[in-house]
């Protein structure tokens, strides 16, 4: 669980770094805007797993994205 982890905190360290990147390219704008939110967010959600106040659950592979239902195999 604490590779999930970590692979999780390093993949948002990859959007907020992305995210500044294409903020600081953006003039001034709704798109940038919605980029700094999108670096608030992950800085955020990178905050509270790295504080333990949030952990990771494992979905098998096969489980459908919330909101979906899963398609019977023909």
């Amino acid at each position: 669980m604490a590779d999930e982890k970590t692979d999780f905190v390093n993949k948002l360290r990859q959007i907020e770094e992305q995210a500044h990147m294409a903020n600081a390219e953006l003039p001034a704008s709704l798109a940038r805007t919605c980029v700094q939110h999108i670096i608030v967010l992950a800085k955020i959600l990178r905050g509270r797993l790295e504080a333990g106040a949030v952990t990771i659950a494992g979905v098998g592979r096969r489980a459908a994205p919330p909101g979906e239902e899963q398609k019977p195999s023909a």
